[in-house]
């Protein structure tokens, strides 16, 4: 099978490449913008522009959808993908979406509950896209959607490089109570093992969620990685100076700019957003993605171990 892998140059297009070279089932095709050096074959495109989408396409019978970007971005891209899909034929299309898609939503989620409550706007974006995908797969086109949760490990930028460098600052250590929320990490290796075996599944027009089945309290995440880099003793944060510094987060980048007279150097933030999750209570069922796509998870252990290794050779 033929696989056109559209972000391949991505933090996940790049494990999913090496997971289907290696599973031997299929021969991927790195859908990027711009050439870099990989084993894999090259299809250059912009995946906004339907024209290039469908240049990119001919010859595939599968596409995977990696695209991260804008809303606009992501949104123009799905659709440019879609209609190339059609025009060539494509069997199947695996769209990657995200657990954002539920919001605020709280308590066991399954692929069930409803979307959109308290949605940021990449989560809005992540809701636009399904709804494209859903209906392409009401006009024939074979689609499966998988909704990731905290992408974590060696070179995840948001769950694991930011988490370490808060930590290291003692912005970040024992939340208290505002870090007894559910860490609902996956790592990037069973990421691109649920895309390989969405490739082959039976199903087809089915959304699967992608998180541990038991999760770690955020507490516990922030406290291993803490010990395992060193960043000894573990700071306790206060309620109060998370409230601040989720509060400064949101101060114009444009006012900052004019004080420092120039573009600053801005410190990673911890956002409102981010805040929130520390504390929220909300799992994922595992159910139907064990039930249908069978793939074996990567441990809590393994992920603590390998995200140290990798954080203790960065800054």
């Amino acid at each position: 099978m033929k696989v056109l892998v559209v972000g391949a140059n991505g933090f996940v297009g790049r494990h999913v490449v090496d997971a289907l070279k290696a599973s031997g089932l299929a021969e991927p095709f790195r859908g990027v913008r711009k050439a870099r050096p990989g084993a894999a074959p090259v299809r250059l495109l912009d995946a906004t522009d339907p024209a290039s989408a469908q240049a990119a396409s001919a010859g595939m019978q599968a596409v995977v959808n990696c695209v991260l970007g804008s809303p606009d971005t992501m949104i123009r891209s799905t659709e440019a993908l879609i209609a190339a899909a059609f025009h060539h034929g494509v069997r199947r299309f695996v769209h990657l979406s995200s657990i954002a898609v539920y919001g605020s939503l709280e308590g066991m989620i399954d692929e069930d509950s409803p979307q959109g409550e308290g949605v940021n706007a990449y989560g809005e974006a992540k809701i636009r896209c399904e709804a494209l995908v859903r209906a392409a797969q009401d006009r024939g086109l074979e689609t499966i959607i998988l909704r990731p949760g905290l992408v974590c490990g060696p070179e995840s930028h948001p769950w694991t490089l930011r988490i370490g460098r808060l930590l290291r600052q003692r912005r970040l250590g024992d939340l208290g109570a505002e870090g007894d929320g559910f860490a609902n990490l996956i790592a990037v290796e069973d990421v691109a093992a649920a895309i390989a075996r969405a490739l082959f599944c039976e199903a087809s027009g089915r959304s699967y969620n992608l998180a541990m089945p038991d999760p770690p309290r955020w507490n516990r995440y922030l406290l291993d990685l803490a010990k395992g880099l060193g960043a000894t003793p573990v700071h306790r944060v206060p309620a109060y100076q998370l409230r601040l510094e989720s509060r400064l987060a949101v101060l114009p980048l444009k006012f900052m700019e004019k004080l420092a007279g120039a573009k600053p150097w801005l410190p990673e933030a911890i956002t409102p957003s981010l805040a929130r999750l520390f504390s929220s209570d909300v799992r994922f069922s595992a159910a139907a993605t064990d039930a249908d796509l069978g793939f074996e998870r990567t441990g809590y252990e393994t992920i603590m171990a390998q995200s140290i290794d990798w954080l203790r050779s960065v800054r």
